[in-house]
């Protein structure tokens, strides 16, 4: 008696092909990068990411999240948001502006810790999601070293920032001295043990009141009427700030809680 064949899930193709746009276009922002063309590059990152959101949903929603899912999506990250924002920075901030090779062990770095922390994900993930993720995801890692870039020509073209005096900020040499710090602080942030508030849980549960999620989502938004580089730098900001902030507040109240113990 034959076996009766097993019926496939065909819907498992709808994330799939999602996730395989991301890593194609990652690929394609490569291209570019390598070619000059910088802020491309850096527009089709936030392309990847917005498609990263939306392979995980499309999955719930059909019910085929996966193992195999899980992996291939980190698969197609590593290149989207670890190999290719790696290789804008290299050649926006290395490429003809340093001589010493050594700086090139910044973006080297990068790639390693965005790998290790896909790594730990897939070993603890689960595929129904968490209310936090430990260590800074990769997405967002990657969102604010392209949003360098892009803020440095607008703060050249800005008014403002002639008016304020903060142009030599912006020059090249000063610019990448603190690119340094930034691209060093988000590889430690990836591979920490701190908790990053997931995107829903961050804008949406913030505060109790929802009037006021709302208020602070539209004061960021509004933002982009000035330019899309100073709302993605803000909200990266707003995003660390809160998340280092909360994790030095916990340590520190731990560390009064030990003194103050009678034990």
């Amino acid at each position: 008696m034959a076996l009766k064949r097993q019926k496939r899930n065909v819907k498992i193709i709808f994330p799939s092909t999602i996730t395989t746009f991301s890593m194609v276009i990652g690929f394609v922002a490569i291209l570019l990068a390598t070619n000059g063309q910088i802020h491309k590059a850096c527009y089709l990152i936030m392309v990847c990411i917005l498609m990263d959101g939306l392979d995980g949903k499309v999955a719930r929603l059909t019910n085929t999240a996966s193992e195999f899912g899980i992996q291939y999506d980190s698969l197609a990250d590593l290149v989207a948001f670890g190999v290719t924002p790696c290789v804008i920075y290299a050649r926006f901030f290395l490429h003809q502006q340093v001589t010493d090779q050594i700086y090139y062990l910044l973006p080297m770095m990068f790639l390693i810790c965005g790998a290790i922390r896909l790594a730990r994900f897939n070993v603890t993930a689960s595929i129904y999601g968490k209310s936090f993720f430990t260590g800074l995801p990769i997405p967002a890692a990657a969102f604010m070293l392209a949003i360098l870039p892009l803020l440095h020509r607008w703060a050249l073209n800005s008014p403002a920032i002639k008016k304020m005096g903060w142009l030599d900020f912006f020059t090249l040499e000063n610019y990448f001295q603190f690119s340094i710090f930034m691209i060093a602080a988000l590889g430690w942030s990836m591979i920490s043990t701190l908790k990053f508030d997931t995107p829903t849980g961050f804008w949406l549960r913030r505060f109790k009141s929802k009037a006021l999620n709302y208020l602070v989502i539209g004061l960021f938004l509004s933002l982009i009427f000035i330019d899309f580089s100073v709302f993605g730098a803000a909200i990266s900001l707003y995003y660390l700030a809160f998340n280092y902030g909360r994790a030095i507040h916990s340590r520190t109240r731990r560390g009064d809680t030990t003194l103050t113990d009678p034990s």
